[in-house]
């Protein structure tokens, strides 16, 4: 129930946030963007957060399948020496 309404909070966020953007876009005047600029924000836009969403994406899957615990081992193993000695 909880993760229901976070979702629906988040959303509901997320349009007001939209709503208010394209409130402030659209009273802003003298500044005009040709149709090629506007292709090239989304497209801008669109990479930026394809690649967002899969560097985060390959964080959760390389944590959750253990890729970084040899790397945290391997440093822990080292701090283990330092001390010893």
């Amino acid at each position: 129930m909880k993760n229901i309404i976070a979702f629906f909070a988040a959303f509901i966020a997320l349009g007001l946030v939209a709503y208010w953007a394209l409130y402030v876009f659209g009273k802003i005047e003298g500044v005009t963007l040709s149709g090629h600029g506007v292709t090239a924000m989304v497209i801008g836009l669109f990479f930026t957060l394809v690649i967002g969403f899969g560097l985060m994406a390959l964080l959760f899957f390389s944590n959750k399948h253990g890729h970084d615990d040899q790397v945290h081992q391997l440093y822990r193993h080292d701090d283990d020496k330092d001390q010893g000695q």
